[in-house]
């Protein structure tokens, strides 16, 4: 059985170093990466953001730090989460109901 990943479809404010703050639309997903030991977030802004830089991501539910990663030809950059999510993450925030 495969589980979706926890996530987040919205706009976001990307703070970056000495610029103005920024709003896009971003689509973020949270996993467990059992090759690192922790759950892990990446997703794509559509913005073009500097590759490589620090970056904050910030949704309705909080904020967290990021870098992009990658451009793709829409201009849209791929952020990784260096952070925990923000946005929910049921692993991370417990689950709705207790495991018997």
């Amino acid at each position: 059985m495969h589980e979706e990943p926890d996530g987040y479809d919205g706009e976001v404010t990307v703070d970056l170093d000495g610029e103005p703050p920024r709003t896009a639309r971003a689509v973020l997903a949270a996993r467990f990466d059992p090759l690192v030991g922790h759950v892990v977030w990446t997703g794509r802004v559509a913005a073009e953001l500097p590759l490589r830089v620090p970056l904050v991501v910030t949704t309705p539910h909080g904020g967290a730090r990021a870098e992009g990663t990658e451009r793709d030809v829409w201009g849209n950059t791929r952020v990784r989460g260096t952070d925990r999510p923000p946005f929910p993450v049921e692993l991370l925030d417990g689950a709705d109901e207790p495991v018997a």
